[in-house]
């Protein structure tokens, strides 16, 4: 199967140094041409960060990000 999206480690940090708070922690996953992908957590759990980060909407702190 063709992959259709690749993410590999990302992060995102929000505030500075002295109040950092880690939203997403090393998150990697694929997603395959005609797969349905759901995203599911509880409340505060980073779901509409990831979406942001994959969207670029919003910049990741640390990443390896791979799209076709």
């Amino acid at each position: 199967m063709n992959k259709v999206l690749q993410v590999r480690s990302i992060e995102k940090y929000y505030g500075n140094k002295s109040n950092l708070t880690k939203a997403i922690d090393n998150i990697s996953f694929d997603v395959n041409e005609g797969e349905f992908v759901g995203i599911m957590g509880a409340s505060g759990s980073g779901k509409t960060t990831l979406l942001n980060l994959i969207s670029t909407i919003d910049k990741v702190t640390c990443r390896k990000y791979y799209s076709k």
